[in-house]
């Protein structure tokens, strides 16, 4: 189904770009990082580092999705005002056993329809040390 942008208010906008950016992390990482964010972004992980710009993100990405390939996001709440969504989220890896999940707050502030900043909470005193790549 297609969204009627032109009718949308700025956080209808941002909510379906996070649900379509969510959907490019399960799917195709680079589209990921290519589409979803300004080339002059910053990612702050909290615990783990600080990635800026498109190309660093996205090694940073690959390598973490050659150490966990099957490894998902599930969005469980999204809250959106003005430019910001602030998505609740759990990361998924099989491989690291059926159950084994990893809830994330992400904090993500858009410019001009393109991710600019993205801050990131993770449960660092549960499976966070374990995350492969990181």
């Amino acid at each position: 189904m297609t969204q009627d942008t032109d009718h949308q208010t700025e956080e209808e906008r941002n909510l379906d770009t996070v649900r379509r950016w969510v959907d490019a992390y399960n799917t195709d990482v680079e589209r990921m990082v290519r589409e979803f964010y300004a080339p002059d972004l910053v990612v702050r992980t909290m615990g783990a580092g600080t990635y800026t710009g498109t190309d660093h993100f996205l090694q940073i990405e690959l390598a973490v999705l050659e150490a966990a390939p099957h490894r998902r996001v599930r969005i469980d709440h999204l809250h959106a005002t003005g430019s910001v969504v602030v998505a609740e989220l759990v990361l998924l890896n099989p491989d690291m056993g059926e159950d084994w999940q990893l809830p994330l707050a992400a904090v993500l502030e858009f410019e001009n329809g393109k991710i600019k900043r993205d801050r990131s909470y993770h449960n660092i005193g549960s499976a966070f040390p374990l995350w492969p790549g990181l």
